[in-house]
């Protein structure tokens, strides 16, 4: 092989590596019991106009998600002994 093919098949390889770097570098992931938003890193800002659920997302390299999780917490306020707290007294118009 001559000198200007193996100098063409390093600057492909470099190419291809320098490009799939920046492709793994690009892509987030927001777990499937989580919600994501995305967050700039350069203009410490937050994306409130799209939430995303869970999965994997071409976000870009500078941008991360920030996630929050997406589960139902319920407290029992009751008087049985598993309540997770007693019950709370309230009040209405009539007392």
């Amino acid at each position: 092989m001559s000198n200007k093919v193996l100098c063409g098949i390093g600057c492909g390889v470099c190419l291809l590596l320098t490009v799939l770097i920046f492709v793994l570098v690009s892509v987030g992931t927001v777990e499937p019991i989580e919600y994501g938003i995305v967050y700039n890193s350069i203009t410490k800002t937050v994306n409130t106009e799209h939430v995303y659920k869970g999965g994997w997302y071409f976000i870009g390299p500078i941008q991360s998600f920030f996630v929050f999780p997406s589960t139902l917490i319920n407290i029992d306020f009751t008087e049985y002994k598993s309540a997770d707290h007693p019950p709370i007294e309230v009040k209405d118009k009539i007392g």
